[in-house]
């Protein structure tokens, strides 16, 4: 059945609105203007590929958490989503409300080591966690994604831990609960401090998936 023009006006005006538009748990914005690219593919699949200001998408579990959006595939039964320091992620068609993204990911542990840590200063512990909780949900969707942590090339580790680092830093640059609260929200914060805590966490994570 042909999607009624009004209808197809108001998704566009929601995608392009400070609100965005939900896609099951997820919640898709645009910037304006866009630079986008449409094509069909030789599987029939509309293809839009995003270029300059990317797109976000967001989905709130504990915390929120944001990604860019690189492309988006639309095939005749699911789509695919092509996220930044992400794997693609599919989607399905259907109004159910089941979210796309379930933690798999149990951290207690390094959540402990943590308050060992960085017990003696409240910001840092606090920092600390959040980075926990940004890097085990990116870890998530990479397993979603297709990502089997255990059979990774020494190579396929090294992109991994790139691109987990990389996330975190967004959603952290982007978490206004550190950026309003945060004494330590300085350019050393960002280029000294962070990076030092956010070692101390990827290292053991990572330890956890890669074995």
């Amino acid at each position: 059945m042909p999607i009624p023009i009004q209808q197809i006006r108001d998704i566009v005006n929601y995608i392009f609105s400070p609100n965005g538009y939900n896609i099951k748990n997820l919640n898709v914005s645009f910037p304006e203007p866009l630079d986008i690219k449409v094509v069909r593919d030789k599987n029939d699949n509309i293809v839009l590929s995003f270029t300059g200001s990317l797109p976000k998408v967001g989905w709130q579990k504990i915390i929120k958490l944001t990604a860019w959006v690189q492309g988006i595939t639309l095939g005749q039964s699911e789509g695919v989503l092509r996220l930044k320091y992400l794997p693609d992620i599919k989607f399905g068609y259907d109004t159910s409300s089941e979210n796309i993204f379930n933690s798999m990911y149990s951290t207690d542990d390094i959540s402990q080591e943590i308050e060992l840590e960085y017990g003696d200063c409240e910001e840092k512990k606090k920092i600390a966690n959040k980075c926990l909780q940004y890097a085990s949900e990116w870890a998530t969707i990479a397993s979603q994604g297709g990502v089997i942590f255990s059979s990774c090339s020494e190579k396929s580790k090294r992109q991994l831990k790139r691109e987990c680092k990389m996330f975190v830093m967004d959603n952290v640059r982007n978490d206004p609960e550190i950026v309003a609260g945060s004494v330590l929200l300085t350019f050393l914060f960002f280029y000294v401090v962070l990076p030092v805590i956010l070692k101390f966490v990827l290292e053991r994570l990572f330890k956890k998936l890669f074995n």
